[in-house]
């Protein structure tokens, strides 16, 4: 299965950054953050200091204090991305997700800016993908939490395609199980690209769609990430692991 190695390749490069640094030669820009940084007491004042009134109405719908964290951080980072990029006043912007369209859409005021966006998180850690563009394209991205307790391979064995079976099975011991989340992670990214529910693709080859699109997956510490588009990306595909990111006031960022 020469066509599937390439999938099992680390194909990421990580690099730690204490502020949004840009590349003005990617096409698309992706970022790491580890929202448990994010202080308990930091809640409150965070929500009351970032949160568009739009978004506040979503983030008390959030009981539990990890996803409310998520929700921070990732609303945080792309209206600081969009504030330092694009020029966009932070406090006039908010992001909010279409339930229709399966888009999350960054709003200045009313009208939606050319930024198109997609985010996953997973035990505190929020990956966010942001291409700069007012074309409609397929994006999507996953990150999954790698881990030893869950049985992924008695998922797999009832929903895997027969040929992504095989080419977990073709990975040594030690990367078996990595396999069978990189398919997974995979199925997630391609599920969001495409805009069709998992369930509908579970049992797809994800091979097949994914040969007729751009993507790139590694391994960060004890997660899996893939990232899915028709855009092409650069040589390097740049992870940028923020570290702090959410010390400063971007209030004030126009």
């Amino acid at each position: 299965m020469p066509h599937t190695e390439s999938f099992f390749s680390p194909q990421l490069t990580f690099t730690s950054n204490t502020d949004l640094t840009t590349n003005i030669n990617s096409t698309i820009e992706a970022y790491l953050f580890n929202s448990n940084t994010i202080s308990n007491e930091q809640i409150t004042s965070f929500s009351e200091h970032y949160l568009h009134p739009h978004e506040y109405q979503v983030f008390a719908k959030r009981k539990q204090q990890q996803a409310q964290k998520e929700y921070l951080a990732t609303r945080i980072i792309i209206k600081a991305y969009a504030s330092q990029c694009l020029g966009y006043n932070f406090t006039e912007l908010y992001v909010l997700f279409d339930t229709e369209k399966k888009d999350l859409n960054i709003y200045h005021n009313e009208d939606i800016i050319p930024l198109k966006c997609c985010i996953s998180h997973s035990h505190g850690q929020v990956l966010i993908a942001l291409a700069p563009t007012t074309q409609p394209i397929k994006l999507g991205v996953d990150l999954e939490w790698i881990s030893t307790k869950r049985s992924l391979e008695r998922i797999a064995n009832h929903y895997y395609h027969s040929e992504e079976l095989a080419a977990c099975t073709a990975q040594s011991l030690m990367l078996k199980a990595q396999a069978f989340y990189r398919i997974w992670t995979l199925k997630e990214a391609l599920s969001k690209a495409i805009k069709q529910p998992i369930a509908a693709l579970l049992r797809d080859n994800v091979f097949n769609h994914c040969e007729q699109l751009h993507v790139r997956s590694g391994c960060y510490e004890e997660f899996d990430l893939s990232i899915i588009s028709d855009l092409e990306f650069t040589d390097n595909t740049y992870i940028k692991i923020l570290t702090g990111v959410l010390d400063q006031d971007f209030r004030n960022v126009k």
